[in-house]
């Protein structure tokens, strides 16, 4: 029988970026993160474009993407984009990984390979964490669910993927999710 190594975001944060960049801290263990597929890149930054252009507009907030994120004593996260909003910004060293907190809204691009258990474990980490939504964009369904504390909202094709978190932001699901 093996003995699992556990380690603290402590530790973590010491180690050389190029040794943690594959992978993210989870109950103090190291867990691998796997590429995405091009599909998955052109969501996450069509998603990210759509909403820094908003807070262009609407300068209430920051959007990053694939940063470590604090989210407990010992998980580190790291969501495809992060959204920090209103004074938090001002909390965060632009310099210093992990970030000591969940962001607002956490945004997670599905990927084929993604097992249904370890993304429900993810949603429920974030909101446990602070998060005040969790989008999930999974392009070979076609949808878009938010997850908050109360509900989950599915939202496909035409219909309007909005927040009351983000005042004057919409996108269709449809231009979100390119559609191959």
């Amino acid at each position: 029988m093996s003995t699992k190594i556990l380690m603290t975001v402590e530790q973590f944060a010491r180690m050389n970026t190029a040794d943690t960049e594959d992978f993210e801290l989870v109950d103090g263990e190291l867990i691998p993160l796997f590429s995405g597929t091009p599909l998955h890149g052109e969501v996450r930054d069509l998603t990210g474009d759509m909403l820094r252009s908003y807070f262009r507009r609407y300068p209430i907030g920051k959007v990053f993407a694939e940063v470590d994120c604090r989210l407990s004593e010992n998980t580190v996260r790291r969501a495809d984009l992060s959204i920090f909003l209103g004074d938090r910004i001002q909390r965060i060293d632009m310099r210093l990984i992990p970030i000591p907190f969940a962001p607002d809204i956490a945004v997670e691009v599905l990927s084929p390979s993604e097992v249904a258990v370890e993304v429900k474990r993810k949603i429920h980490t974030y909101l446990a964490a602070g998060c005040k939504e969790v989008w999930l964009l999974d392009a070979d369904k076609g949808d878009v669910e938010v997850h908050t504390l109360n509900a989950i909202r599915l939202l496909q094709g035409g219909q309007l993927l909005e927040s009351p978190l983000l005042p004057g932001f919409s996108a269709a699901v449809r231009e979100l999710l390119i559609q191959a």
